[in-house]
């Protein structure tokens, strides 16, 4: 709704020229009337006022886009910060479990190097009784093997060629592992 103004109006004859009128529906006000005891005619009827639309300052246009600006930057930096969070909880979930999963190995290891050397220590008392049949060693009768004569170096060029050699025969011959 569009009103003129004249200069020679006042403030209070402005206001009315601007509101519009909202009638109550009959049958509310009926209701409402018969509710509070209220006589019909008492009943009034509401008014909506119509501003008139003006251009807003640059410096509100800014400040606006500032705010929403800085709400997207609080979302997005609340959202990393739970990112960072989340995975800091995760990596020390993930590094107790694997410290207790060492612990839990090196307890075991020493059960069994205990369980090992109590082992070697029955089979030694086992050893030292006459009835096992079994007799110290004695160095007398202690067998020596000769050492095999040592082969002679092969060149690089021969170990070079062989290679090559192995090589095209691979494409021509059936695996040896048939």
């Amino acid at each position: 709704m569009s009103v003129a103004y004249k200069s020679s109006e006042t403030n209070y004859q402005r206001k009315d020229a601007v509101k519009s009128t909202y009638a109550v529906p009959a049958s509310y006000s009926d209701k409402r009337a018969k509710q509070n005891k209220i006589p019909q005619d008492r009943t009034r009827n509401y008014s909506v006022p119509i501003l008139p639309s003006a251009r807003k300052p640059l410096w509100l246009l800014r400040l606006s886009l500032l705010q929403r600006s800085s709400n997207v930057l609080i979302f997005c930096l609340i959202a990393v910060v739970l990112g960072l969070y989340s995975g800091t909880v995760y990596s020390q979930r993930a590094w107790n479990q694997a410290y207790r999963q060492l612990e839990n190995l090196q307890r075991q290891e020493r059960q069994l190097t205990t369980a090992s050397e109590v082992l070697k220590n029955k089979i030694a008392q086992q050893a030292e009784q006459p009835e096992t049949g079994l007799s110290p060693a004695d160095p007398t009768q202690a067998i020596f093997l000769k050492p095999a004569p040592q082969r002679p170096a092969r060149p690089d060029e021969t170990i070079a060629s062989a290679t090559m050699t192995r090589k095209n025969s691979k494409s021509d011959t059936i695996p040896v592992g048939y």
